[in-house]
């Protein structure tokens, strides 16, 4: 039985299909029949089309469609940046592969130029092939010959020699795919413990202005930690990319998840917190972060990973619910990791709750209604140039329903009982106070917490788990409706 049972994710878990080589045949004629069509339709003007070099009979995946959508945004972006106009666009979207072809007016050479950029911008980039049509149909020369992706000599040379096989080009686009959406799922963990540290005030909490209830912590050593711990996040995100992979592994299997990718998560899990207590001289810093955030990390490498079926959800939507439902997954997969001995479990058992255990199976509700939250202050504001951190307010969110294990250690069930009180009081003055009163406010709440000895720590990490969300929904424009709406709106603006 498929690990992911859950309607919405089934719903996206699907391939396409393989594209022989009479089905390529038929479409090289076919794009030079849209390319004459597009050059007529526009004249003076030369053409950009892209696609991707990838090896075998299986031309998209979901890893495939996610490159392919992020180098053709970032080439629409180059053109115009560069100021030459767009006047028309194409998308293709096929078993022979996803494509792009757009018809700018400019200068060919210049506009090749760019495109190369493009293709040399990083690792992964190199999978992209932009070429440049002038208006008389000649393609643009590349000034310098496109690097093979196994030995990096002249790629015209190896495919001409075939000197590598198909299976040891599949191999090196999927680790070079891979190794792309693993950096992408790091960045978005580091950048979202980088942010929650820094959002102040966070009463009882480790902000910009002091350490709250935590004298052995200050902001600084939450970086360092963060940075000690950006490494085993992507090796997170690969593990799930390279689950149960044969000898075509540019898609993920979700019936071949079970014990061997939870042990190995759970290996990553103990070496990411024996790095970050090196890196903080024992102090902990991120424990909890490891397990929310992992797991926020593991969601998003399989989503990237996915390919969606036929009138189902795009797993490249950046939908929070969605996100959520598969971090939910890997946290049943991983069960409670949690030692019998931490101080987690012990308050878990003496205070019957459920703690970031829970939290993670039943979808992050504290994370998402921190997310909402955040942006419901964000848009009441929305006329004033001065106003408090909004992720401030969606900690208050959090607070507000949260079980901190941390509050209820500190302060037992009349402090955990003192922190949700004053938060839900607080959110309601938040959205109609002066900026000024409701920053006086927390800056009180702060105070109190502090002499009172608690600290919010599980709070902080699920805020750092909205912050993730709103990095993987906001993120760069790698997905399909951002292209197509940054071509129209380019298209509409000339």
């Amino acid at each position: 039985m498929d690990f992911f049972g859950d309607t919405a994710l089934n719903n996206i878990i699907g391939s396409f299909g393989e594209a022989d080589v009479a089905a390529m045949a038929a479409r090289r004629e076919k794009r030079a029949a849209e390319q004459r069509d597009m050059l007529l339709r526009n004249p003076g003007c030369c053409l950009v089309s892209i696609t991707l070099n990838i090896a075998g009979p299986v031309k998209r995946t979901g890893l495939t469609d996610r490159l392919f959508f992020r180098e053709a945004t970032e080439t629409l972006n180059a053109v115009a940046e560069a100021e030459f106009p767009i006047r028309d666009g194409l998308l293709i979207e096929a078993d022979t592969g996803t494509e792009a072809l757009f018809a700018v007016k400019g200068d060919p050479e210049k506009i090749k130029a760019i495109c190369v950029g493009v293709e040399e911008r990083d690792a992964a980039a190199r999978l992209a092939d932009i070429d440049v049509i002038g208006p008389d149909g000649a393609k643009a020369a590349r000034p310098t010959p496109r690097k093979c992706l196994i030995c990096g000599e002249d790629a015209r040379v190896c495919a001409r020699s075939r000197a590598h096989g198909v299976n040891e080009l599949q191999r090196a686009t999927a680790e070079l795919i891979r190794e792309r959406i693993a950096f992408e799922a790091a960045n978005l963990a580091h950048r979202a413990l980088m942010v929650e540290v820094a959002v102040t005030p966070k009463p009882g909490l480790v902000d910009r202005n002091n350490s709250g209830a935590n004298p052995d912590m200050d902001i600084e050593m939450f970086r360092t930690s963060a940075d000690a711990l950006s490494p085993y996040f992507k090796e997170m995100a690969l593990a799930v990319l390279t689950a149960g992979q044969g000898e075509c592994p540019l898609f993920i299997d979700g019936s071949r998840f079970g014990e061997k990718l939870a042990a190995k998560l759970r290996t990553v899990g103990l070496e990411a917190e024996k790095a970050m207590l090196a890196a903080t001289g024992g102090v902990n810093t991120h424990r909890g972060a490891i397990w929310s955030i992992g797991l926020m990390t593991c969601a998003y490498a399989y989503l990237a990973a996915s390919s969606p079926k036929e009138g189902g959800e795009d797993p490249l939507s950046g939908d929070p619910e969605l996100l959520c439902t598969a971090a939910a997954r890997f946290a049943l997969l991983m069960g409670d990791g949690t030692l019998p001995s931490s101080k987690g479990s012990a308050v878990r058992e003496r205070f019957g709750v459920g703690g970031p255990v829970e939290e993670a199976l039943l979808g992050f509700p504290s994370a998402r209604e921190a997310l909402k939250k955040s942006k419901e202050y964000l848009d009441s504001r929305s006329k004033s140039s001065v106003i408090v951190d909004p992720w401030a307010y969606g900690l208050l969110a959090i607070m507000a329903r949260l079980s901190d294990n941390n509050a209820l250690r500190r302060g037992g069930e009349e402090g955990a009982r003192f922190v949700r009180e004053r938060a839900k009081t607080l959110l309601g003055f938040g959205l109609e106070a002066p900026t000024r009163e409701f920053l006086d406010a927390l800056l009180a709440f702060d105070r109190e917490l502090t002499e009172k000895n608690i600290s919010c720590g599980g709070a902080a990490d699920m805020l750092a788990a909205a912050i993730f969300l709103d990095g993987a929904e906001n993120g760069p424009d790698t997905r399909r409706e951002r292209f197509i709406r940054s071509l129209t709106e380019e298209l509409c603006e000339k």
